[in-house]
């Protein structure tokens, strides 16, 4: 198992930890106030799904920046943070939510990897190269070395999150040669329809090997898809299905498709652990 080891950390750093009680150090007081998934605004600060804003301090971004996150290329992110003294602790009355502003100290930082979503008018123009498919996946839901099962999670209505295994030479410099590509297809959707369907191509580059595993989350821009579905029918889409090819060993290319799908993608509960953590610890 050591030969996993470049590629099973970041998958562990990246997977959704749901925490929904503050961590405590030794002596009783909370590691953070706050963690969770949020958009990067201009490299500068953050947004979650309820429009709070989270201003970090210089110090604690470049603090990060020296463990490796990069503010300024990010756009999904998993943080954890601490308000700083003169936070305004403002709270929600009446049972309503006004986003509000914080300044905060970043206790973590991590970066999902972040990409649009193509769009093909058919899938014959799919196949037919414009976007590469050389490689299968070996599944759209690890497993990880505890026996916790990941699986496909919606970010509000704005990123799909895709946790992907595949096989690859094992090489950290060979991670950049694989590409997925999440792939909407214009003329699919129709009047009635109630599910959005997106296909996963897989593109090995120059890799020619399959000796390891490797996993990343990776985060899909769909709110234009999500906002044109909803216009068109009327509301979100009840399920969201993803289309891949798999192969357990990574290197048969099949010519069926897997499905895997996610319900309820308005706002799921991985997205939304933020802000009961940071209405509780205002409270």
């Amino acid at each position: 198992m050591k030969q996993l080891k470049f590629l099973m950390v970041a998958f562990t750093l990246l997977m959704g930890v749901s925490f929904t009680s503050c961590l405590n150090d030794d002596a009783g007081e909370s590691m953070y106030d706050g963690i969770g998934y949020v958009r990067t605004v201009m490299g500068n600060y953050f947004v979650d799904l309820y429009g709070n804003t989270y201003h970090p301090t210089m110090a604690s971004v470049t603090e990060m920046e020296a463990q490796g996150f990069k503010m300024s290329g990010t756009d999904l992110a998993q943080i954890a943070f601490k308000y700083v003294e003169d936070t305004p602790a403002t709270k929600a009355e009446g049972g309503t939510f006004t986003p509000q502003d914080y300044r905060i100290k970043l206790v973590s930082a991590i970066a999902v990897d972040s990409y649009s979503t193509k769009h093909v008018s058919s899938v014959e123009n799919m196949e037919m190269e414009a976007i590469p498919e050389t490689a299968p996946i070996v599944t759209l839901e690890p497993t990880d070395n505890y026996g916790q099962t990941y699986k496909p999670w919606m970010y509000g209505a704005e990123m799909l999150v895709l946790p992907i295994s595949w096989k690859m030479e094992n090489k950290e410099e060979m991670l950049k040669q694989h590409t997925m590509e999440l792939v909407y297809i214009n003329d699919e959707s129709n009047e009635s329809s109630t599910e959005l369907v997106f296909y996963l191509r897989h593109n090995k580059g120059t890799d020619t090997k399959t000796d390891v595993f490797a996993v990343r989350n990776k985060a899909y821009d769909v709110r234009q898809i999500m906002s044109d579905f909803k216009g068109k029918h009327g509301s979100y889409p009840t399920t969201i299905r993803i289309k891949a090819k798999t192969d357990m060993d990574g290197a048969k290319l099949p010519e069926k498709y897997t499905d895997y799908t996610t319900s309820n993608p308005q706002l799921s509960s991985s997205a939304s652990f933020l802000r009961l953590n940071v209405l509780s610890s205002l409270n």
